[in-house]
């Protein structure tokens, strides 16, 4: 693991097709050197290199959810679901995950690898922002208990 040269935390492996699908062409050439995502909240950085190339928010023409602090805020890059999405599919009715997913049609796109900045499933910041709202309502007990989940 090599560590963000912003924030010096802990960066995760990405694949180059995800920072080149991301990253504004302006940015290009690459180069041959391997990227990490930085998953820091607070930091500017998006991708870097071991060798210190740093990609800031500026550089990428995707919203980054975590370091996100406006509207709209993606959650499931692959179905193009907001947190908004979800608040308003909770405010209407939704009162489990399922019923989220249902509404919403978040998870399960499949091109995580190209649509997520981050290069992985979303599934790690929708569920616990749902389950956060559902909380939040006091509907989260009624989630937890839903068969299959």
């Amino acid at each position: 693991m090599t560590d963000c040269p912003l924030c010096e935390r802990p960066g995760l492996d990405v694949e180059r097709i995800t920072v080149a699908a991301h990253t504004k062409e302006a940015q290009w050439p690459l180069g041959d050197d391997p990227f990490f995502h930085c998953p820091t909240p607070g930091c500017d950085a998006i991708y870097f290199t071991a060798a210190g190339r740093v990609l800031r928010k500026a550089d990428v023409k995707t919203r980054v959810t975590f370091k996100e602090r406006s509207s709209p805020r993606p959650l499931c890059y692959c179905k193009q679901v907001t947190e908004e999405d979800v608040i308003k599919a909770i405010e209407n009715g939704a009162s489990t995950f399922e019923d989220v997913k249902q509404i919403t049609g978040i998870g399960g796109g499949g091109q995580c690898k190209v649509t997520n900045p981050a290069g992985r499933c979303c599934s790690r910041n929708y569920r616990p922002f749902i389950d956060g709202e559902l909380a939040k309502r006091g509907l989260l007990k009624q989630a937890l208990i839903q068969p299959g989940l």
